[in-house]
């Protein structure tokens, strides 16, 4: 009887390690939709770089438009371009830890998983503090990465709205646009990895087209710690 018992154990457990923090993510992005419609606030987040092509002309739109946006970087990018990362920093924007290898840790053990993520913190610490913003690759997590990240004190960022740049054909921008416009703002999740000409104008465009829409209704254009600082002190 103990065998299958602990068979059964295992059957309930294996999944409920995988799938509870997912439940948890679907809440906290709730929480933060809300959060940005009331306020009325567009937070503009960019994963997978720094990149020599895309992260520059992103720097030069957003210092053209005085806005800060968050950028999650990968270690393995940070170490090859770090003048780039450096130039993010000193422009006033936010960097946090995507990984450092971009392992997704539904796919792989969860001590390589962990693993990654320390991997990250430490090629990205000229850049990132310890216990600074974190985002799993793929927005995949389990629990023995949320007790990784949560053991460093390090806060997670989620986003509310997909740009669906990295899809197998990218949607129209006026769509991401509209679908922002609906929500009277939101955390955006784009890309600054470095890839096909198309794909990084793609970014760029929409990136330009949020800003104006931020402009022509008064939001309040932040960095994701900011934001999730005010969801902290309300």
């Amino acid at each position: 009887m103990i065998l299958p018992s602990l068979l059964t154990a295992a059957a309930v457990a294996a999944p409920t390690a995988y799938l509870s923090p997912y439940l948890w993510r679907y809440a906290r992005v709730h929480a933060m939709r809300r959060q940005a419609a009331r306020e009325g606030t567009l937070v503009l987040t960019y994963d997978d770089g720094p990149s020599d092509t895309a992260t520059p002309r992103l720097l030069d739109l957003l210092a053209q438009h005085d806005a800060r946006a968050t950028f999650f970087m990968l270690g393995c990018n940070a170490r090859r371009y770090p003048q780039v990362a450096d130039r993010v920093l000193a422009a006033g924007h936010e960097i946090g830890c995507h990984t450092d290898r971009h392992l997704n840790a539904w796919k792989v053990a969860p001590h390589r998983a962990t693993a990654d993520i320390a991997a990250g913190y430490e090629a990205l610490s000229r850049w990132v503090a310890p216990d600074g913003l974190f985002r799993p690759p793929y927005g995949k997590i389990t629990w023995p990465t949320a007790r990784a990240v949560a053991g460093r004190g390090a806060r997670l960022g989620w986003w509310t709205i997909d740009s669906g740049d990295t899809y197998a054909a990218c949607p129209a921008a006026d769509d991401i646009v509209a679908a922002v416009e609906r929500a009277n703002g939101g955390v955006i999740l784009m890309h600054d990895l470095g890839r096909a000409r198309e794909r990084e104008d793609f970014v760029c465009d929409l990136t330009y087209r949020l800003l104006n829409s931020a402009r022509q209704r008064s939001w309040h254009v932040k960095r994701l710690g900011d934001f999730v600082d005010d969801r902290k002190q309300q």
